[in-house]
């Protein structure tokens, strides 16, 4: 886990390092959304349903499902072509004198395509890490993938709609073989909204 944060913080730096500070412009957001997770055959697990307002990662029962974050922090330069943001979320489940915590970051680049259309599709990518757990125990787990969208411009904002896969990495308990993170794969569809500062 340290040295992905390592890596998304080197990533993060050396993309604000190559635009001048005047010219960076940043935004912050937030998604709807609807994922399903298919964990793989070997669980025996039938395919997870998760509709969030803003979408997050996900306790369910005794496993943590990760899905599409909630709250998004974008960074572009002056060319708004090239744009890197960052996904996280935070999920707490507590009934009486028990509680779950699902926890979700992701480093994310995106290309968006320069045309002088009301929608500007794009493509994105990134890499991002899952951790749930309860007081005494927690599991990690990293996940990749990638997806296509478009956005549309209204005034200082802008509304987005995408679609996305990510492979996601199992996570277990310590040395134990009962996986709390399934592996498999999460297909999303997402809403958000951005407000940006330029």
């Amino acid at each position: 886990m340290r040295k992905f944060a390592v890596v998304l913080f080197a990533l993060g730096s050396l993309c604000l390092m190559a635009t001048p500070a005047a010219a960076i412009n940043w935004g912050i957001g937030a998604d709807l959304g609807y994922t399903m997770f298919m964990p793989d055959d070997e669980y025996d697990i039938d395919n997870i349903s998760v509709i969030g307002l803003p979408l997050n990662g996900a306790p369910v029962g005794e496993l943590g499902i990760p899905v599409l974050g909630g709250l998004r922090v974008s960074f572009a330069g002056e060319n708004p072509t090239h744009e890197v943001w960052l996904g996280t979320a935070l999920s707490r489940l507590s009934v009486e004198d028990f509680s779950l915590m699902a926890m979700q970051l992701s480093g994310n680049y995106q290309f968006n395509f320069p045309t002088q259309a009301a929608a500007k599709p794009y493509l994105t990518a990134g890499v991002g890490m899952f951790r749930v757990g309860d007081e005494d125990d927690s599991a990690s787990s990293v996940y990749f993938g990638g997806g296509v969208g478009a956005a549309f411009k209204m005034g200082t904002g802008r509304l987005r709609g995408e679609l996305r896969y990510d492979a996601v990495g199992e996570g277990t308990i310590g040395d134990e073989d009962y996986a709390v993170i399934p592996k498999g794969g999460a297909l999303g569809f997402k809403l958000g909204f951005d407000l940006w500062a330029k």
